[in-house]
């Protein structure tokens, strides 16, 4: 037979595992030779019936050759039973706990190990995840350390960290037995260092926006030419803004510089080229407006034939700046791109060269208004 080594239960030798315990008895197994079965009791004799008296014995017992067995006489009324000496009780201590604890009790149900779970480790970043337990355990270990679980095979999951851990990383401090109990933790100044000065350097940018006025209205302006440039690429919506007056160097008696800005599409302004060689036209508005395109239309209205129309004109704006343009000869408003412009007071348009007529030397322009970006 087979004896378990761990359980001690008997197993045929056909078996592979215990069937107490479930170990494989290859290794907790060890053979044993079987035991001789019990010797068969020896039979008693059964005892001889008495036979009866015959002839001769009784003969042999008239003569006296054999004695009679005395029968046992009745116990006398005087007589006094002997005695065996009575033993005098020790009073031992804790007798009777002795006792108690000898004395067979009633059989209680046996209670089975506890099975202890451990905590199971988190994963650190470069850990191997066990497929098992999901414990983490560092990467030259080869099994589980919660679960005895096979790593070989297993790929090491990077772990995710957390944005504010990348830019403020936790501080650990030494492995056991590296350092003295009392020895401070050891800090990473460079990244605290540059942490600090960037810090530093936004809450500075900060403060000199808020109290730089020239340097906030440059900001705005850059921010708003960004956002409309992009809005206007996009989302294109537009709102016109129309200018509260116009000037001119020169125009015709019946054709004033107003006349631009009256939303009539049958009066105009108009100058004469031949004594004015380059008009220009001041377009005024009543607050500071914000401007990204212009537009115009080009002509006399009904007689737009008869009279010049501008072909290339120079704009140029309240802050300085100017840009140049090539108007298309058309009776129909039609819309020029002029960038972003802040805080604009007034617009100048100086006609550069124009598209002549043959019935006349004027120049004229219907309608002008100006487009923002919402």
């Amino acid at each position: 037979m087979i004896v378990c080594k761990v359980c001690g239960n008997q197993n045929k030798d056909a078996e592979a595992f215990c069937a107490s315990c479930g170990r494989s008895l290859d290794l907790y197994g060890e053979h044993v030779a079987d035991a001789p079965p019990p010797p068969a009791p020896a039979p008693v004799a059964a005892p001889e019936p008495e036979r009866a008296p015959d002839l001769f014995d009784r003969v042999k017992h008239a003569v006296g050759l054999e004695k009679p067995t005395p029968e046992p006489s009745p116990p006398s009324a005087f007589s006094v039973a002997p005695t065996a000496p009575v033993a005098t009780p020790v009073d031992t201590p804790h007798r009777d706990a002795v006792a108690e604890s000898v004395a067979p009790g009633p059989e209680r149900d046996r209670i089975g190990p506890k099975t202890i779970e451990k905590p199971v480790q988190r994963p650190q970043p470069g850990d191997v995840t066990c497929p098992k337990c999901g414990a983490g355990n560092s990467a030259e270990r080869n099994f589980c350390r919660s679960c005895g679980a096979n790593l070989k095979a297993v790929a090491v999951v990077p772990v995710k960290v957390p944005w504010y851990r990348r830019i403020f990383p936790a501080r650990t401090a030494p492995a056991a037995g590296r350092r003295p109990s009392s020895a401070p933790v050891e800090r990473r100044w460079g990244g605290a260092a540059f942490r600090v000065i960037a810090l530093g350097v936004v809450v500075v940018v900060v403060l000199t926006y808020a109290v730089v006025s020239p340097l906030r209205m440059r900001v705005n302006d850059s921010v708003g030419s960004l956002y409309a440039t992009a809005h206007k690429h996009f989302f294109p919506t537009y709102i016109r803004i129309r200018p509260s007056d116009a000037t001119a160097s020169s125009a015709v008696s019946t054709h004033p510089a107003r006349l631009t800005i009256d939303l009539i599409t049958e009066t105009y302004w108009a100058a004469n080229t031949s004594t004015d060689k380059q008009p220009w036209l001041r377009l005024v508005f009543a607050d500071p407006v914000d401007i990204n395109a212009i537009l115009l239309t080009s002509g006399a209205g009904n007689d737009f034939a008869t009279i010049g129309r501008p072909k290339d004109v120079k704009i140029i704006f309240s802050d300085k700046s100017s840009v140049t343009l090539t108007l298309k000869d058309d009776p129909n408003a039609d819309t020029y791109d002029l960038g972003s412009l802040r805080h604009t007071t007034f617009v100048e348009i100086h006609i550069l060269s124009v598209y002549p007529s043959a019935q006349s030397p004027d120049v004229a322009i219907n309608e002008v208004e100006f487009l923002r970006i919402e």
